[in-house]
């Protein structure tokens, strides 16, 4: 790459980022970009999933799961003590469903159904597919053999698994993560391949504190050989795109293609990104790199260790209302953060408008009690509602959790790294908040606004906020069943 050129992953975020020059969703005058979409036409609104013909295998996953005891709080900070486990068809179909099925439903407005994942996503867009590559031979200690070998893709909705191609070659069984840029870029445009990566962090940690939660082992790698991946599951590298891969046991992952794999069928009418394509392509590598591990056990500060990880999954919905007039124990502030950072080495600062003991203002943590910009509680929740578009969550939440990073410092590939281990300290957060009695949504948030808000020149990546629920989202409903729900739409 010449010396002044410009990485594609920085061309992608500085022309995505939301200013006040214009509405997020009109487009800059830049022929790099998709010039001619329209966001959210609902006569061309993507398909909640990818489809394959009918006459492949498939076998219907058991829809009674079994369940971890470990409370999520002690799962999360690495505290519970689980023994090891074999994985056997019913605890995959627990980890598939817990992180990836349809578990509620809605009507929308315009007509339809409108499909929820078992883990949020930015806009309810739920850009990822998810696959099981079983080599043979895996030790029965690892996997009972009712996990059939081959590569398998997960059915969110049927609750099935529906084989693609042939038994990979490698050690682990292996779950592979893909996104899929067409069906967030609909409603978000380029901007959506920071979504895809948000959301893969967001499920993952879904996927890995279940994991953890039961004793099956789960290993995540963010750095593998790309294309070899994309080909074990039949991804074009276009329209779909490996993201991350997750070793459900020792050894190398189950990852090596033996033979071709069927790719499936995407939306007819979906559109190409070639900023996105490029992007992801500039970030490829070419042999696994080293785990993403969970860090050293944290502290749990609070009293009550709370529901399992199991209930709080269930419970748990992205909330659209806080209480704005109350407050929330300084211990789960510390609790929630504590957790959701372990080995995650990503810049955190902390808008604290609610916490009992801490001071309002802007914080880097882990200096909650000494802000870099001490401010009054209304002045704080202006600022923040301001930055966050005008959206009610950020101005009524106890604190607000911001990531952020230099952006000269990464390469392409610490490009996609930063911006899904952000997500995933959002869903660590998402399932501490619940698990502490409290509620979360992650937000997003105008990048002109971040400079003067976090007293630092930073690329922000994304925000979660944190409060008291105005209400509790309904149970999520059994595989194949999903709950119906309404929409609470937010102030």
């Amino acid at each position: 790459m010449a010396p002044d050129a410009e990485r594609p992953t920085h061309l992608l975020h500085r022309l995505t980022c939301y200013s006040h020059e214009r509405e997020w969703t009109e487009v800059p005058d830049d022929d790099r970009l998709v010039q001619d979409l329209v966001p959210n036409d609902v006569g061309r609104r993507p398909a909640w999933y990818k489809a394959y013909d009918d006459d492949l295998a498939r076998t219907l996953l058991p829809q009674e799961l079994p369940a971890a005891t470990a409370p999520a709080t002690t799962v999360l900070t690495g505290t519970a003590d689980v023994p090891g486990a074999c994985l056997d068809l019913a605890g995959l179909a627990r980890l598939l469903f817990l992180s990836s099925g349809v578990t509620r439903r809605t009507e929308r407005p315009d007509g339809g159904t409108m499909l929820f994942r078992a883990a949020g996503s930015a806009g309810a867009r739920f850009p990822l597919e998810l696959y099981v590559a079983v080599p043979r031979g895996v030790d029965g200690d690892v996997l009972a053999g009712d996990v059939a070998p081959g590569v398998h893709w997960y059915d969110p909705e049927a609750h099935a698994l529906v084989t693609v191609g042939p038994p990979p070659s490698g050690d682990a069984p292996t779950l592979v993560v893909t996104g899929i840029p067409w069906r967030t870029g609909w409603r978000y445009r380029e901007r959506g391949f920071r979504h895809v990566y948000w959301d893969a962090g967001t499920m993952l940690a879904q996927l890995l504190a279940l994991a953890d939660g039961a004793g099956v082992p789960a290993h995540l790698f963010t750095t593998f050989a790309d294309r070899e991946v994309a080909a074990l599951v039949g991804a074009d590298g276009v329209r779909e795109f490996p993201v991350a891969i997750v070793a459900l046991g020792p050894g190398a992952p189950g990852v090596h293609p033996t033979g071709d794999a069927l790719g499936g069928h995407h939306d007819r009418d979906g559109l190409e990104f070639p900023l996105v394509t490029a992007a992801q392509r500039a970030g490829e590598r070419t042999a696994l790199g080293a785990e993403i591990v969970r860090g050293a056990p944290a502290e749990l500060r609070s009293i009550d260790p709370g529901p399992a990880i199991d209930a709080v999954v269930a419970s748990k919905g992205s909330i659209r209302r806080l209480h704005a007039d109350r407050t929330l124990p300084r211990e789960v502030l510390l609790d929630a953060m504590n957790a959701s950072l372990r080995g995650v080495d990503l810049p955190h600062w902390v808008g604290l408008s609610g916490v009992d003991g801490v001071p309002t203002g802007v914080a880097r943590w882990p200096d909650v009690d000494s802000p870099l910009r001490p401010l009054g509680e209304q002045q704080v929740r202006d600022e923040l509602f301001g930055a966050a578009l005008e959206q009610g969550l950020a101005h009524d939440a106890a604190f607000v959790a911001m990531s952020g990073v230099r952006l000269a410092e990464l390469d392409d590939h610490d490009y996609r790294d930063a911006q899904l281990l952000a997500g995933l300290v959002e869903g660590r957060l998402h399932l501490m908040a619940y698990a502490l009695g409290a509620a979360a949504s992650g937000m997003t948030f105008r990048d002109s606004d971040l400079e003067g808000l976090l007293g630092e020149d930073v690329a922000g990546l994304l925000w979660t906020c944190v409060g008291v629920p105005e209400y509790r989202t309904r149970r999520s409903g059994a595989p194949g069943s999903p709950a119906d729900v309404t929409i609470v739409w937010p102030r």
